[in-house]
């Protein structure tokens, strides 16, 4: 059953990068629709088409963070397949161009690490620190984001948003058993004495990150 408890944690983790993905598809379809320039002679601005104005919005939206930012929280994670529910705690750190870190604690014991990602701009990294196996890998081996499109900059433009605006929020994923994931924000600051790049024990196993997706999201 623990196992259980802690595979479906660190899906939780990864479905958080997928999550981002669906959030930010929106607007990645919307920067590849170029308006065909049209031929007039004129001294007057053509009016912006919906999409370019939507476009303008997200933008006009985004915060304006100086690389080096740091933003700490604690997080509560509530996850619920098959109408079952399970709760655990954790906490959420980033650093704005450098790294966002995400670490969940053993819901039964409270106090001991069970799971780890580290997003990067050029590395992805996943601990499962129960079974010691860990995933290394970049945006272009990891299927699911690749095939999005998906760099460290669409996720960290994401969790920066939702961060500051939000206490709270919670999305549904589709699995082969639907997913719902709820987030609970406290304790904001910016706190800069942590951690910002881990480094993983020989005792660990590294694991292909797409097998180790897999199997978590589809059971």
């Amino acid at each position: 059953m623990k196992h259980r408890i802690i595979g479906m944690g660190l899906a939780a983790l990864l479905v958080l990068a997928l999550v981002a993905c669906r959030s930010s598809k929106k607007v990645t379809d919307g920067n590849n629709d170029k308006t065909k320039p049209t031929t007039t002679v004129t001294t007057t601005k053509p009016s912006k088409g919906k999409k370019d104005k939507e476009k303008d919005k997200v933008e006009a939206d985004k915060p304006k963070i100086v690389a080096g930012t740091n933003f700490t929280s604690r997080v509560r994670v509530t996850i619920t397949q098959n109408g079952k529910d399970i709760a655990t705690n954790g906490t959420l750190r980033m650093r704005y161009d450098d790294v966002i870190q995400i670490a969940l604690v053993d819901p039964v014991v409270g106090m001991m690490e069970v799971g780890r990602m580290e997003l990067s701009p050029d590395n992805v990294l996943i601990i499962d620190r129960i079974n010691k196996r860990y995933v290394s890998t970049n945006y272009e081996e990891f299927t699911a984001l690749k095939t999005r499109n998906i760099d460290f900059k669409t996720i960290q433009d994401f969790f920066w948003q939702e961060a500051q605006k939000s206490n709270r929020f919670s999305y549904t994923i589709p699995a082969k058993r639907d997913i719902k994931l709820d987030l609970q924000l406290s304790d904001k600051g910016n706190a800069a004495n942590w951690t910002t790049h881990t480094s993983v024990s020989g005792k660990y196993t590294q694991t292909d990150v797409n097998e180790l997706f897999k199997s978590m999201v589809e059971r």
